[in-house]
């Protein structure tokens, strides 16, 4: 084993844990993953879950893992959806948003103090919303159509799904772009550097102290790259060996689950 890269996984201060295809798919967790995030806290490792499925609140998501028998508290875990609010409520403090988003996800913009409307806005904002209907859709499409700043939370195509890859907010971008030609002014999510500048902030580790790990080559791994973190592809999602081998994207690590990592711990 390449004593430098050892050396370097062991400094890893703080894992960015991707959500499905890292740890879980669907309901099912994946062999060994939670127990390999045992053994690192147990070594002063620190946790924090990050996704880009904005499709639920941080609340439910912890929920979430508890039903899976995984118990964390809010601050292990970080959301896309949560990246936009901080960016809207620091960089567009008072701006009024339409917002693309499930009741669940409306309501922690709430919690944030930002202002939806269903008329007027400044800003559209597209989350994952798997209650989206075409009415509100189309009123989204009118809006950006009359030149509101347009953000959409993560670049996802598609969520990891038994059976069936679900449309994500990548999708509706497409849909978007598809009809208007314009697509998005900002993306908050994983690769981009607004997801990056809030991990930084609320946890305050430098920079090549973090890791990325997640089973996504253009949102994890790029997020990494881009962003002067360390980055760890797990083969247990959706990227297989020959995609990594055409992508040009180079991770420090590849492990075929996050159980491998393992054997770089001291």
């Amino acid at each position: 084993m390449d004593k430098a890269l050892r050396k370097r996984i062991n400094g890893i201060k703080l894992f960015l844990m991707d959500m499905d295809g890292t740890v879980y798919v669907g309901g099912r967790k994946i062999p060994g993953a939670f127990e390999a995030l045992d053994v690192l806290r147990s070594k002063g490792k620190s946790i924090c879950y990050v996704t880009n499925n904005s499709s639920k609140s941080n609340p439910s998501y912890v929920a979430r893992l508890a039903s899976m028998g995984v118990y964390i508290n809010e601050n292990e875990l970080y959301t896309s959806a949560q990246a936009t609010c901080r960016y809207l409520s620091t960089k567009q403090q008072g701006k009024k948003v339409f917002l693309l988003a499930t009741e669940d996800v409306a309501n922690e913009f709430r919690r944030y103090g930002i202002p939806l409307t269903e008329s007027d806005p400044d800003i559209v904002v597209i989350c994952f919303d798997t209650s989206l209907s075409y009415d509100r859709l189309y009123k989204a499409c009118s809006f950006i159509n009359e030149g509101k700043l347009y953000i959409a939370s993560h670049p996802d195509n598609n969520c990891p799904a038994e059976g069936c890859p679900m449309p994500d907010v990548g999708s509706f971008i497409q849909m978007i772009k598809a009809t208007l030609g314009k697509e998005p002014d900002i993306i908050i999510g994983k690769p981009y550097s607004g997801m990056a500048e809030a991990i930084v902030e609320k946890y305050g580790f430098a920079r090549k102290e973090i890791a990325m790990v997640g089973d996504r080559l253009y949102t994890d791994i790029l997020f990494g790259v881009d962003n002067g973190f360390n980055s760890i592809l797990v083969l247990s999602g959706e990227t297989t060996p020959d995609m990594l081998a055409s992508s040009g994207i180079r991770p420090t690590l590849v492990l075929d689950s996050f159980k491998d990592i393992l054997e770089y711990i001291d």
